[in-house]
């Protein structure tokens, strides 16, 4: 019985961790922030300015690697793969048309209100069709705003182990770092000392 629960709890949490993290990138695209604050050799800097555009378009590439490190880890090219993504209808209407997206599970609508039609579709994908999507990601569907495709996640799935996810976190973490550094080092406008108190 134990393990049946954990069964049904993990995809649980993982999906739940999946519409929280689009929940988070579409405020953030509506409240953007004007400095980030970073640690790198136990130093702390605020990036504003200029630093604080590199940063994002840093991250908005981290996003693209991890959605290629998913996609390079599925072996077969018809698994039928859990997706997730969001956006203005006008916006979905067109992604589903380009990618040629049939097969949608579940559609949500973001609020109550009728003016505000943004929605968060569930639909699964072939591993094939996915890469199309993924191999098509830029910084721009990233930053300054989320697009439809930028908002793209892959649920949980039988394809990438526990272990694989924890591989592809070390690498994303090891980009920002390495990232981050070269920011700080190259002089760029806006790096500033500041306390540690976020850490």
């Amino acid at each position: 019985m134990s393990s049946s629960f954990y069964k049904l709890i993990i995809p649980g949490v993982l999906s739940l961790l999946v519409i929280g993290t689009i929940g988070f990138l579409l405020a953030f695209t509506y409240y953007p922030e004007k400095h980030v604050n970073v640690k790198i050799d136990e130093q702390c800097y605020e990036l504003l300015d200029v630093s604080n555009e590199k940063y994002k378009i840093l991250r908005a590439q981290n996003e693209i690697n991890i959605k290629k490190m998913q996609v390079k880890l599925i072996e077969y090219n018809n698994a039928s793969l859990p997706i997730i993504f969001s956006g203005f209808k006008e916006s979905i209407d067109d992604f589903i048309k380009d990618y040629e997206i049939r097969n949608i599970i579940s559609v949500q609508k973001v609020s109550d209100n009728p003016t505000f039609d943004k929605f968060i579709i569930k639909a699964t994908l072939s591993k094939t069709d996915l890469e199309k999507i993924v191999n098509d990601l830029t910084p721009k569907d990233f930053y300054p705003t989320l697009s439809v495709k930028g908002s793209l996640g892959l649920g949980p799935n039988k394809y990438i182990s526990n272990e694989e996810g924890k591989e592809i976190s070390a690498k994303s973490y090891e980009f920002m770092q390495k990232g981050i550094k070269n920011i700080v080092e190259s002089n760029t406008e806006g790096v500033k000392a500041a306390e540690c108190r976020f850490v």
